[in-house]
Parts: structure tokens; C-alpha cells; sequence
């Protein structure tokens, strides 16, 4: 059984269809969907006036468009590098927990397990591996702090996602570059 539909002149943002039917401010005219507000609403009636057309699923942006010579689907910018350092950095910081729980069991085992834990770590791969966690903790906790004033929902146009992003790459360097620079002073390496 159709429903008659009703047509209000003097409030057209009125419609009298579904919940809260009394207040909705979308013009009546928006919300005409093919012949169903017309006629009632029958199971038969198309709902839009779209075509059914169809899509092609979208691509990854990692996706090549032509082969392994061709160039990406999509340019790559900063806020996507910083996006991507964030995830890498936090699985670089999973692995310093590792090395921490590794120290203390070193520790705990006694002065020659230390010993020999202390020269892995003093060794140069072993630096190199520190530094990297010293980057990796000063990048992910910046990153951290610029999405939380995202949260806030200030900072998210693109001039200034851009240059949070400028910001959190330079505070990283800094800070790893001055802690290294004080442990070299002062002999702690």
C-alpha cells in the first residue's frame, strides 16, 4: 500500500518520511530520488537516477601504472614519508624493548654476561643499532606529539601538515645528533 506524499509550500525542508521525519534541513527538493518520491515508495521504484555503471576497484598508491619501469601511480610527499617512518620506527622501537630486556638479563646473569653485552653494544654494528633507536625514539615520540595536536583538529591543512612534517624530521636529527654529541663528550662512548 503507497503512502500519499505530502508537499508542504511553506516549510520545504519538511519531509514526511522515516525517524524524526519533523525536522530535517535538506530542501524538499534534495530529496526527490527518481520517480519513488513521486509516486510513493514501492519496492520496484529506482532509488537514483545514477546509472549502474561498472568501477574499476581503486589502485595502491604503491601500485606501478605500467609496468617496473613506469613511473607510480601516485607523487610522493612528505606527510606520506612521515606517515610511513612512523609505523617503521615503531616496530625499530619493539626491537629496542628487546635489547633492553636483553641488557637486563645481561645485568641480572652477572659481570661477565655484562661484560660481553656491554662490548656487543660497544662494538660498531652495535652503535650503529643504537643511534638508529636513539633516532627511531626521537622521531616516533615528535610524531607522536604532532598527532595528538591533529587530535585537536588543529594543523591539518596541508601547508602545515607539511611543515610539522619539516619540523618532526628536523627535531629527530637534532636531538639524536645532540645526545650523541653529549655521550662522545663525555666519554660514554
Amino acid at each position: 500500500m503507497a503512502r500519499p506524499t505530502m508537499r508542504w509550500a511553506a516549510a520545504p525542508w519538511v519531509h514526511t518520511e522515516g525517524i524524526g521525519s519533523a525536522f530535517v534541513d535538506t530542501p524538499f527538493a534534495a530529496l526527490k530520488s527518481g520517480n519513488a518520491s513521486s509516486t510513493g515508495s514501492s519496492g520496484a521504484d529506482q532509488m537514483t537516477d545514477a546509472p549502474k555503471l561498472h568501477r574499476e576497484p581503486p589502485i595502491s598508491p604503491h601500485l606501478l601504472t605500467g609496468g617496473l619501469i613506469s613511473p607510480p601511480l601516485w607523487r610522493w610527499h612528505i606527510t606520506m614519508l612521515t606517515s610511513i617512518l612512523h609505523r617503521v620506527t615503531g616496530m625499530a622501537l619493539y626491537v629496542g624493548a628487546l635489547i633492553a630486556a636483553a641488557w637486563a638479563i645481561a645485568l641480572a646473569q652477572g659481570p661477565e654476561q655484562y661484560a660481553q653485552f656491554k662490548g656487543l653494544l660497544g662494538s660498531l654494528p652495535g652503535k650503529v643499532v643504537m643511534f638508529g633507536l636513539t633516532l627511531s625514539l626521537f622521531y616516533h615520540l615528535a610524531n607522536g606529539v604532532r598527532h595528538l595536536v591533529w587530535d585537536t583538529g588543529h594543523g591539518l591543512d596541508v601547508k602545515s601538515a607539511n611543515a610539522s612534517a619539516v619540523l618532526v624530521l628536523a627535531f629527530a636529527a637534532a636531538a639524536t645528533l645532540a645526545v650523541w654529541g653529549i655521550a662522545g663528550m663525555t666519554g660514554a662512548i
